[in-house]
């Protein structure tokens, strides 16, 4: 085949390759590229939704007693395990009663024996009130009866007196739990010397059955919840964490500190929380939330449909056509899974749930189904 042939195939080939070229290029645009895109959509809600404040904490014990030894002695017995929980003059430790039982013994024995010479004082001085009258006596000798008698009296007193240390110091050998609550660590074992110097508490109670819950606010809020506490009580409620839902324990507000932290600016408040089943333990880090208020008409969005830009919080809103534009929102708080908006949409507009990550003011889209909400939010939150 000629060199003049070959560049004459070529040739065609390209005109007919044009041809072609020319003739799709020139059919019209199929709506490919304008194919609605799929979402899942959802409206704004006017709904109820709580003022809520929240803070990090920590569980306190109302209650915590250190269990020391009153009297010296050597620990015979401990009638519990550590980390059980005792009840209120239930039997902690027993110290050897021993010295304490002769010394108790011994101190009611000295008391009859001044009682019987107080008795032999009196009956002298008995004797004598009528004799001295007829000077069968003398004065000195009356009254030398008269000081026995009073000393006597004296004696008996102190005697009593010291039945009744002994007593209890002997009551201080068996040591009782003075309140209901949960037993740490034994500080002592069996057959230790104890004494009421020793550094380390036998044992420590903390009350659990009803817990503290301290946490702190900044002050910008603390008329907020004064205002709330003048009008009835307080609702506190304790999550583990900030992403729980379900409360750990619900109390109310009890106490405000008189004075304002000036390092870090805020106020340290407690809540009182029944602890019954136990959920909540003394040093554990929660999630204090306070109900302040519940306003009836909050406009609520999911929080998936609030994005983040350049000129604040945004939305997509979407009209009768399919066709999304761009919306700027302010958002207020969060309550459960949605955000609490001040302003930039109204009831009843609908909006893109789940916004894509590459979606553009514009776009055409279709709703694959309107999702659920949840109209009583387990809690809420306002960044201090």
């Amino acid at each position: 085949m000629s060199v003049r042939r070959l560049a004459l195939i070529a040739a065609f080939v390209l005109v007919i390759a044009f041809i072609a070229w020319r003739k799709h290029d020139n059919q019209p645009k199929t709506d490919i590229g304008r194919r609605p895109t799929p979402v899942e959509l959802t409206q704004v809600r006017a709904g109820p939704a709580p003022v809520e404040l929240s803070a990090v904490g920590n569980v306190i014990s109302p209650h915590v007693v250190n269990v020391r030894a009153q009297v010296s002695g050597q620990l015979k017995q401990i009638f519990f395990r550590e980390g059980d929980a005792v009840s209120a003059g239930q039997k902690l430790f027993l110290i050897d009663p021993a010295p304490y039982e002769a010394a108790l013994a011994q101190a009611k024995a000295q008391l009859q024996i001044d009682k019987a010479a107080l008795a032999a004082a009196k009956a002298q001085y008995d004797r004598m009130k009528p004799l001295v009258d007829k000077q069968y006596v003398t004065s000195q000798e009356y009254d030398n009866a008269r000081a026995a008698a009073a000393e006597g009296s004296a004696k008996l007193m102190a005697d009593e007196a010291a039945v009744k240390t002994a007593e209890i110091n002997l009551g201080y050998t068996l040591i009782r739990a003075p309140i209901s609550g949960r037993t740490g660590s034994i500080g002592a074992k069996t057959g230790n010397l104890v004494s009421s110097n020793d550094t380390t508490p036998l044992v420590v109670l903390n009350e659990i059955d009803k817990v503290e819950v301290q946490f702190a606010i900044p002050q910008s809020h603390l008329p907020e919840v004064q205002a709330s506490l003048a009008k009835g009580p307080v609702q506190v409620q304790i999550f583990d964490d900030n992403a729980a839902e379900t409360p750990l324990g619900t109390g109310k507000l009890t106490f405000i500190d008189n004075s304002i932290d000036a390092a870090s600016g805020t106020v340290t408040l407690k809540a009182e929380v029944n602890n019954q089943a136990h959920r909540l333990w003394p040093g554990t880090f929660v999630t204090a939330m306070i109900r302040l208020a519940m306003e009836p008409n909050a406009l609520l969005v999911p929080e998936t449909a609030v994005q983040p830009g350049a000129e604040g919080q945004y939305v997509f809103i979407v009209d009768g056509k399919g066709k999304t534009s761009l919306r700027t929102v302010t958002v207020d708080r969060q309550v459960g899974r949605d955000l609490v908006v001040n302003s930039g949409v109204k009831p009843g507009e609908t909006i893109v749930k789940m916004i894509p990550h590459n979606m553009q003011p514009g776009t055409i889209v279709s709703g694959i189904g309107d999702g659920a909400h949840d109209d009583s939010p387990a809690k809420a939150s306002t960044a201090p």
